[in-house]
């Protein structure tokens, strides 16, 4: 499935089989996100998600004024047999491109849900399988298992971007209104300044 626009909802469902064999564990979901996208903690908060964000928090920087490095997303969820995490997403403006109407693809990986056990759980994995930064929130759990029963969407979304065709127009017409602001305020300024000299005199 595919999202179109600079607004969208990641929503994840996970079936949970074996919730009593993981009774002292913890449910996780981890989300690698590209640096296109925008997470809003204060967005994230409002949810009511428990979450630690590894990545740029600058929210109004286009992708060009930030660095090619995924941001990392994890998120604590009660386990239920159904259970379903909706996270707000919200994406940087591309880098402008060549041709009608250009578009830009952003491919979102899968995210990978889990459980974090105590050391009591010795026959589960004690090294977690992801390429991730290790996230606070994980501190208390030393053994993981993966959940295979997840899915998710969109795993895509379309943004528009600017035309390359299009950079001298909008350039002159910056600087155009940028020259008419600067003659109004002059002016503005001028006549203020001529009514106070009149006044004085």
């Amino acid at each position: 499935m595919q999202a179109k626009g600079f607004h969208t909802t990641l929503s994840t469902r996970i079936s949970l089989h074996a919730r009593r064999e993981y009774a002292a564990c913890n449910l996780f979901v981890i989300y690698e996100l590209p640096p296109d996208i925008i997470i809003d903690s204060f967005e994230l908060n409002d949810h009511g998600l428990r979450f630690e964000f590894v990545g740029s928090t600058n929210l109004e920087l286009p992708l060009s004024g930030v660095e090619n490095e995924a941001g990392w997303l994890l998120v604590t969820v009660k386990p239920e047999r159904e259970v379903v995490v909706d996270v707000p997403l919200h994406v940087r403006y591309g880098v402008p491109r060549e041709g009608h109407n250009p578009r830009h693809i952003i491919q979102l990986p899968p995210p990978t849900c889990f459980w974090g056990c105590p050391s009591s759980y010795k026959s589960l994995h004690n090294t977690f399988p992801s390429r991730s930064p290790r996230f606070t929130m994980l501190n208390a759990s030393t053994h993981f298992e993966i959940i295979e029963h997840v899915t998710s969407s969109p795993l895509s979304i379309s943004i528009p971007v600017g035309n390359m065709n299009d950079i001298l127009y909008i350039e002159l017409g910056t600087v155009i209104v940028t020259l008419f602001a600067f003659v109004y305020i002059a002016r503005t300024l001028s006549k203020g300044l001529y009514s106070v000299h009149l006044k004085t005199q």
